[in-house]
C-alpha cells in the first residue's frame, strides 16, 4: 500500500493556516516603508512571539508549559519536526496542546477537597495480617461528639444473587463497639458509622482492609522454587479515562513533567482501536476486538466474563496475586448495561466497597459524574487501593489494574483540578519502593469522545491518541539492556492497545523457566484479533500502517485527509449510506428481540459539516475513504463515520463504527442495547 509522505500546508489537520497568516503578516511589514523604525520592530516582534507562541507549543502562562525531552532517532528513522510517527506506513501529526482554539474551551480548574474535615476512623494495620478499626478521639469534636462515641460497623459483601452479583451488596448485622475494635480475619471491607450519646447519626464512612490472604500465600508457596530462580516482574496498571496525551500536557502539566523528567518510557504514536473504553480495554486484556469479545466474553449475560481469557488469569496461573478496582460503578467498564462478573475476576476486587460509598456516602457530583464520595474523591479509593495492594506485595509477584473515570470523562478541563494530586501518587509509588519491583503502566483509553473540543480537527485527533507511558526498574533495565534500547525506538512507531496485551505476556514468559515450554520468550501468545501485533519490548516495524496493527480506517491518525466538497454527490451518496447502516443496525436488533412495536425514529439528513478524503490509488483494490461529519433529524444527533468507496465497482464499506458527538442520554431511553443508544431517537408513546 503507497501512503501520501508528506502533509499538504492546507491540511486540515493541522492548524498551517495560521502559520502562513502570520509569514505573510511578517512579509508585509517588512516590505513597508515605516517612517517609525521602532514601532515597526516592534510589531514584528510582536508578530514572532506570537508565531512563537502558537508553533512551537509555549505559553504566557509558566504553570502549562511541559518541556518534553527531544527524540533521540536511535533507530536510523528520523522523524521530521511536527510528526509524533513517520514512515511509509503512517505520517502521524503532533499538534501544539495550547493551540487557540482548543484553549479558547480550556479552563484551569482550582484543585478541591471533598471534605473540610478527616475522617473520624482509620484501619489500623497489626502485621501484615490482623487490623483494627480505630476511632479518633481527638477528632470528636468535630463531630459533636462530646462524650463516649456509639458506633457501629458492618462488614460490606457482594449478593448471593447471580444476577446482581457485580451490581448489589448486602451489610452484615451491626457491631458495635466505642473507641477500638478487631476486625475479623475474613473481612475486606467495612461500612461504619457513629452516633451521639441522644443516638443521632455523626458520621458514616467506609473502609477497605488491604492485608494478606491465605489463598494468595498458598500460591506463593507452591512458585516459590520458581520465584527464587528468575525473579518476577510485577507490573501495576494505573488508567484514566478519557485523556488524550495532548490534554495530559494540557491539563496535567505537574503530572506530564515529572513523567518526562523522571525516566518513563512513551509510546508516542499509540492510537487507541476502537470507540470507548470497553473495546480498548478489551483488547488489552484479552487480544479481542469489539464484536470478537462480545462473541466469546458475552457480557451482557450473567458469568460470561468470568470464564472469558483475561489476562489477569495468566497471572494468576504463573504464582502471580491480581487486583483490580474501578470508579463510577454504573458506568464502570464490565458493568455498564453489562452484567459484570459472578465471582471477583481477581483476588482483591474493590467493587463491593465502591458501591457501599455510591450507595451510603454523601457525594459531590461533576460534570454529572461522582467526583467525590464521603471524605475522598472517588479515584482516591482507586489509586489508594493500588498503592496499598502494591506495597502489601511489592516484593513478591503481583499484577493489578487500577482505573479512574470520575475526574475525566465529561469535560476536557476537568483533569486539571487533579494534577498535582496525581502527580503525588506517582511519587507515592517512588516513596514506598514500589518503582523499584515493577513495572508501572500509566495510560489511558482515548481522548474526549464529546462536547465542543471534539468538534475541532484537534479534537479529532486527539480522540484517538490517548497517552501510554511504561516505567522499568533499575534491576530490570540493567538485565534486559536491549529492551530499553527497543523502547526508545518504539517512542516514535505507531502501537496500539493489542501490542499491550501481547507486552504482558511478553512479562510473563520472561519469568518463565525453561521447562516451562507452554511460555518462552521465542514464541508469545498472539492478540487474536491482530496475529501481526507485537510486544513493545520488541521493535516495531518503522513502515508500519494502520492495516497493518488492525486499526480501522475510522480511529486510524496516520490519514492525511484532504477537505472535499460537501456537496459532491459521492459525499451525498456515502451520508446516505452512513444513516442505512444506523437504521440497519437497528432494525437488525428488533428483528432479533421479535420487538413487537418500533422503538426509535427514522433519522434523516439535517446537513453535511465535515466532509474529508484521503485516496489510495496504488493498490490492488484503489478506494477512497471518507470522513464524513453529519447532523440528523429529529433530535439534532451530531455524528462522525468513515466510509470506504471502491473506485472499481463503486461501492461503499463502513469502517470501523459510528462516532455520536454530542449528548443522546436523554433521547434514547427507550433503547436497551448500549451500542444502539447513540443512534436511537426514542418515539414517543
Amino acid at each position: 500500500m503507497v501512503y501520501q509522505t508528506t502533509i499538504s500546508l492546507n491540511s486540515p489537520l493541522i492548524h498551517w493556516n495560521s502559520e502562513l497568516l502570520i509569514r505573510r503578516d511578517l512579509r508585509s511589514l517588512h516590505s513597508e516603508r515605516c517612517g517609525r523604525l521602532r514601532l515597526c520592530a516592534a510589531v514584528v516582534i510582536f508578530f514572532v512571539l506570537i508565531y512563537s507562541s502558537y508553533y512551537l507549543g509555549t505559553s504566557t502562562d509558566p504553570q502549562m508549559i511541559v518541556h518534553i525531552p527531544p527524540d533521540d532517532n536511535i533507530s536510523g528513522y528520523p522523524v521530521p519536526t511536527g510528526y509524533l510517527v513517520y514512515g511509509p506506513g503512517c505520517q502521524m501529526p503532533n499538534l501544539d496542546p495550547l493551540a487557540p482554539d482548543v484553549m479558547k474551551l480550556f479552563h484551569r480548574e482550582k484543585e478541591q477537597e471533598c471534605s473540610t474535615k478527616s475522617p473520624l476512623t482509620r484501619i489500623d494495620m497489626i502485621g501484615s495480617r490482623n487490623a483494627s478499626l480505630v476511632v479518633d478521639k481527638d477528632l470528636l469534636h468535630k463531630y459533636d461528639i462530646y462524650d463516649t462515641p456509639h458506633c457501629c460497623y458492618r462488614e460490606i459483601r457482594r449478593s448471593t444473587k447471580e444476577e446482581h452479583a457485580d451490581s448489589a451488596i448486602v451489610l452484615s448485622n451491626c457491631t458495635h463497639f466505642q473507641y477500638s475494635t478487631i476486625l475479623p480475619d475474613n473481612s475486606e471491607f467495612i461500612y461504619v458509622n457513629c452516633s451521639s450519646k441522644g443516638g443521632k447519626e455523626k458520621y458514616r464512612n467506609v473502609h477497605y482492609i488491604m492485608r494478606e490472604k491465605h489463598d494468595v500465600l498458598e500460591r506463593f508457596e507452591r512458585f516459590k522454587v520458581k520465584f527464587e530462580k528468575k525473579r518476577p516482574l510485577s507490573v501495576l496498571m494505573m488508567g484514566i479515562d478519557s485523556i488524550s496525551r495532548l490534554n495530559l500536557i494540557r491539563a496535567m502539566p505537574n503530572t506530564a513533567q515529572h513523567i518526562y523528567n523522571s525516566g518513563w518510557f512513551e509510546l508516542k504514536g499509540y492510537n487507541k482501536i476502537d470507540d470507548n473504553t470497553y473495546p480498548n480495554l478489551m483488547a488489552i486484556l484479552t487480544g479481542f476486538n469489539s464484536s470478537l469479545s462480545y462473541s466469546i466474553c458475552d457480557p451482557v449475560h450473567v458469568a460470561k466474563l468470568d470464564s472469558c481469557p483475561m489476562v489477569w488469569y495468566s497471572f494468576r496461573a504463573s504464582g502471580y496475586v491480581t487486583g483490580y478496582a474501578e470508579d463510577e460503578a454504573e458506568i464502570s467498564t464490565f458493568n455498564f448495561n453489562k452484567k459484570g462478573f459472578l465471582k471477583p475476576p481477581t483476588d482483591y476486587y474493590l467493587r463491593p466497597l465502591m458501591l457501599a460509598a455510591e450507595k451510603h456516602l454523601p457525594i459531590k457530583y461533576k460534570s454529572s459524574l461522582k467526583f467525590c464520595l464521603g471524605y475522598q474523591h472517588s479515584a482516591d479509593y482507586i489509586y489508594n487501593y493500588a498503592l496499598d495492594f502494591a506495597e502489601l506485595y511489592k516484593d513478591r509477584a503481583f499484577f493489578g489494574l487500577f482505573w479512574a473515570n470520575t475526574f475525566s470523562h465529561n469535560d476536557i478541563s476537568d483533569p486539571s483540578s487533579m494534577d498535582h494530586k496525581i502527580k503525588y501518587y506517582l511519587n507515592e509509588l517512588d516513596s514506598r519502593g514500589i518503582l523499584n519491583t515493577s513495572a508501572v503502566i500509566l495510560f489511558s483509553d482515548h481522548g474526549l469522545r464529546f462536547g465542543p473540543v471534539r468538534k475541532l480537527l484537534t479534537g479529532w485527533l486527539e480522540e484517538r491518541l490517548p497517552f501510554m507511558f511504561v516505567w522499568l526498574p533499575k534491576w530490570f533495565q540493567d538485565e534486559n539492556p536491549e529492551i530499553v534500547q527497543t523502547l526508545r525506538i518504539n517512542r516514535n512507531r505507531l502501537t496500539n492497545p493489542y501490542d499491550i496485551h501481547v507486552t504482558l505476556h511478553h512479562v510473563l514468559a520472561l519469568t518463565a523457566l525453561p521447562e516451562e515450554e507452554h511460555i518462552t520468550s521465542a514464541i508469545l501468545p498472539q492478540a487474536t484479533s491482530c496475529p501481526s501485533c507485537q510486544s513493545v519490548f520488541d521493535e516495531v516495524p518503522w513502515n508500519r500502517s494502520c492495516t497493518d496493527s488492525a486499526i480501522e480506517a475510522h480511529w486510524c491518525t496516520c490519514i492525511p485527509y484532504k477537505t472535499t466538497s460537501r456537496s459532491s454527490p459521492i459525499v451525498k451518496e456515502a451520508v446516505k449510506f452512513i444513516i442505512t447502516f444506523m437504521k440497519g443496525e437497528i432494525d437488525d436488533y428488533m428483528n432479533s428481540t421479535k420487538a413487537t412495536h418500533k422503538m426509535c425514529s427514522d433519522l434523516h439528513l439535517k446537513r453535511i459539516a465535515i466532509a474529508r478524503k484521503a485516496e489510495y490509488r496504488d493498490i490492488p483494490n484503489p478506494h477512497d475513504d471518507y470522513l464524513l461529519v453529519f447532523e440528523t433529524n429529529p433530535g439534532g444527533g451530531e455524528f462522525e463515520s468513515t466510509v470506504s468507496y471502491f473506485l472499481t465497482d463503486k461501492t461503499f464499506q463502513m469502517t470501523g463504527s459510528v462516532s455520536r458527538l454530542n449528548s443522546y442520554a436523554s433521547q434514547s431511553g427507550c433503547m436497551p442495547k448500549s451500542y444502539l443508544k447513540k443512534f436511537c431517537f426514542c418515539l414517543k408513546t
